[in-house]
């Protein structure tokens, strides 16, 4: 991490859900998210969590091309959110040819990429540049 970065931990009391703080140059709010099949929260409770400038990265569980009606219930809340997609250009999934860890962000342009090193996941992980 860069000098002269602070972050700051957000309460959240929703399951597998991290957020942060992060202040430097510029001062924007980092999230994490495991949304297995079996969570038992809305994508609507992410929503007060967000800022101006943010970014979610995550396993979503939801393939946005593959997922139908579970990824149009995604999409919809990301396009009511004001959140871009940034996805990968390659699966993230290792037991299927899937796309589901991604990222939406708000006040950013990244770029993702898939790491394809050794892993103990049955993810392939994701990174950007922020």
């Amino acid at each position: 991490m860069k000098e002269g970065i602070s972050i700051s931990r957000v309460p959240c009391k929703l399951p597998n859900v991290c957020v942060v703080d992060v202040k430097g140059e510029d001062a924007f709010r980092l999230i994490g998210v495991y949304a297995p099949d079996s969570k038992t929260w809305l994508w609507d409770d992410l929503s007060h969590f967000l800022s101006k400038k943010c970014i979610i990265y995550g396993d979503f569980n939801v393939d946005i091309m593959q997922d139908g009606k579970k990824a149009e219930i995604l999409l919809q809340w990301a396009d009511d959110q004001f959140l871009a997609q940034a996805l990968p250009n390659s699966s993230t999934s290792l037991r299927s040819d899937r796309v589901i860890d991604y990222a939406f962000v708000r006040g950013f342009n990244i770029d993702i990429q898939v790491y394809n090193g050794n892993t103990t996941s049955d993810h392939r992980p994701i990174l950007s540049v922020i």
